[in-house]
């Protein structure tokens, strides 16, 4: 019976501390044939900052949570999962004599410690290849990129590193790479990165994001044990790669801007929210015996219970300092309150260029209330609110410059009924794009198919007064060149269907319609 009894106390002990032969000959220095491999997830971070209107976000407090994560288990990855370079208030100021465009992203994100990114559709938001030639040239991470490559008049190739010392390296399609624990279990770890197509330049190529994932996947599989993927695609791409290639364990994706995850069969795809309000941290444990792996993910919130990396806040604090300085000379006091919201404030481009939005209201509002001729009607293009992100709690001007960083002048218009129809039209036509037009006092009757100025249906004979962006009149916007409107010396419209432009006097500092920003913040203040 004391037999029995000493046998079933060990019994019991032994379960108690989850004894198990692994285990116990991990205890006694062998490979226990376990092994576990940390990510730290961020997507979507164009902020360098915790967000002004509630301090959430900020990349000297993740750069601490990795340093955590890291002593914990040296075998922890830091990534980002596409879009940093654009867009930001920062990228377009100027420093040293040239836009800024994603520098201190990479300067803040080297001294954070990043290990690998893919290219996001905003990657390629500049029209000159040099500037984000320049990101690469600068950063310490590695960029993946398997669906897109660098064009030529006659060629295509990887992107690419210039090195400091000389020579270049090339963006991987995929990486592997070899962990090694304590106890000595040792594993090959393989990643691929696939994106969007949306980044559409003269200089870049890409190729079916399905086609390239099964290529990396099967290049991968035959030397690895474990592979992840890194991706930026919208959500249910990310779970069709999940489905098609089930034997990838991890998929940590951006450009949705909510944090979000998903089970597909036993693949985890996970995105955290933008700005690194938060960020995933998964566990990632694989048996060599039973060649199988497991997933566990935890969201984390990223806020003031977590202390700042002083390397990395010193690196922040720089940037803002020249983000504040630049702001200041143009006449934006960055601290200074606004509005306190009532709601939250969805700037999502899945938003703002898809619908008529509360932004575009406050926006056009904001027009109508700048205006001197009693304008009938307000357009404004989506594609100048930039922040792509959700605002809310207090909003400083700070927050204002975020949403419209270029700024830019209003001017008021009488405009050919023909000229209108014409140009909403065109704005209908662009959805998705930044060229979808924001509406005040129009709306569409579908029934009818026709568009309402206030409760009338336009009148394509009538000249109508409209108050928009001065850029609309340089014609640039996608599918509306025919706006291209300008006033000549003898202070005459070249185009017949807007024959009086009335903008802003230059000498009349006070008026609002210098920078439609002046005008949405007083509004908002007056609201």
């Amino acid at each position: 019976m004391k037999i029995i009894r000493n046998l079933t106390l060990l019994l019991l002990l032994c379960f108690g501390t989850s004894c198990d032969p692994a285990k116990k000959s991990a205890g006694a220095g062998g490979d226990d044939g376990v092994i576990e491999v940390q990510f730290l997830q961020m997507n979507d971070v164009y902020e360098i900052s915790p967000a002004p209107s509630d301090n959430t976000g900020g990349l000297a407090r993740v750069a601490a949570l990795r340093k955590q994560l890291i002593a914990g288990n040296p075998n922890t990855f830091t990534v980002l999962a596409g879009d940093f370079i654009s867009p930001s208030i920062i990228g377009t100021l100027k420093y040293e004599g040239k836009r800024i465009r994603g520098r201190q992203m990479v300067e803040v994100l080297n001294a954070l410690g990043l290990d690998w990114v893919v290219f996001g559709n905003h990657e390629f938001d500049y029209d000159d290849l040099s500037d984000l030639q320049a990101r690469i040239d600068e950063s310490n991470f590695t960029w993946l990129a398997a669906n897109a490559r660098l064009k030529g008049q006659t060629w295509t190739q990887q992107f690419f590193k210039n090195k400091a010392g000389g020579g270049t390296e090339i963006c991987p399609d995929n990486l592997t790479v070899t962990v090694k624990d304590a106890d000595g279990t040792e594993i090959t770890l393989g990643v691929f990165g696939v994106l969007i197509n949306t980044g559409r330049k003269p200089w870049v190529e890409y190729s079916d994001w399905k086609d390239a994932a099964a290529k990396n996947y099967a290049a991968l599989k035959e030397k690895c044990d474990v592979v992840v993927a890194l991706t930026h695609l919208d959500v249910a791409d990310d779970k069709k790669l999940a489905t098609m290639l089930p034997g990838i364990s991890l998929v940590m994706g951006g450009h949705d801007h909510d944090n979000q995850i998903h089970r597909v069969g036993n693949n985890v795809v996970a995105k955290a929210d933008a700005n690194a309000k938060t960020v995933y941290v998964h566990t990632l444990r694989y048996n060599k015996k039973t060649k199988t792996a497991t997933v566990k993910s935890e969201l984390r919130r990223v806020n003031a219970s977590l202390p700042d990396d002083p390397a990395t806040a010193a690196v922040v604090t720089k940037w803002e300092r020249i983000r504040n300085e630049s702001l200041a000379s143009s006449g934006f006091d960055a601290v200074k309150p606004v509005i306190t919201l009532k709601e939250p404030l969805d700037c999502r481009e899945a938003v703002v260029r898809h619908e008529q939005c509360k932004a575009g209201e406050y926006i056009t509002a904001a027009m109508m209330a700048a205006a001197k001729m009693r304008p009938d009607c307000a357009i404004q293009n989506s594609g100048a609110i930039r922040v792509d992100d959700v605002l809310s709690g207090t909003l400083t001007e700070l927050d204002i410059v975020r949403m419209l960083p270029f700024g830019g002048s209003i001017v008021e218009v009488e405009m050919r009924g023909s000229m209108l129809r014409r140009t909403l039209d065109a704005g209908l036509g662009n959805k998705g794009k930044g060229g979808y037009l924001l509406l005040r006092n129009i709306r569409r009757d579908e029934t009818a198919g026709k568009w309402l100025i206030g409760e009338k249906a336009l009148d394509e004979a009538k000249m109508y007064r409209v108050i928009l962006p001065s850029f609309l009149l340089t014609g640039n916007e996608q599918n509306m060149d025919f706006l291209k409107a300008s006033i000549d010396a003898d202070g005459k419209s070249a185009n017949p269907d807007i024959p009086v432009i009335h903008a802003p006097d230059p000498a009349d500092k006070k008026d609002l319609r210098h920078d439609v920003r002046y005008a949405l913040i007083a509004y908002l203040r007056a609201k």
